[in-house]
């Protein structure tokens, strides 16, 4: 074991303390960058349940229209038919 027992300068203790700053900053940008992955996967995950919700919301919102449509259609045409039969008596 290699043991040093000059004692440490002030420009030393500047030195580890620096090294220490940048050690820190490094793993703190680090974590940032993870944070940040886990949220934009978060995001597009959710993105993607919320384009299917709209999605199922239009299929619903087509089919209620059509269903509509034809009992509209159903009624007129029977409306045609009262008419009729009231004209024939």
């Amino acid at each position: 074991m290699d043991t040093n027992n000059t004692p440490a300068t002030r420009a030393d203790i500047a030195e580890a303390v620096q090294q220490l700053r940048e050690y820190i900053d490094e793993r703190s940008r680090d974590l940032q960058t993870e944070i940040l992955r886990g949220f934009a996967d978060y995001n597009n995950s959710a993105n993607i349940r919320f384009r299917k919700l709209e999605a199922d919301t239009s299929n619903i919102d087509n089919s209620t229209t059509q269903r509509l449509g034809e009992l509209e259609r159903q009624m007129a045409d029977f409306k045609f038919r009262l008419i009729a039969l009231e004209t024939r008596r």
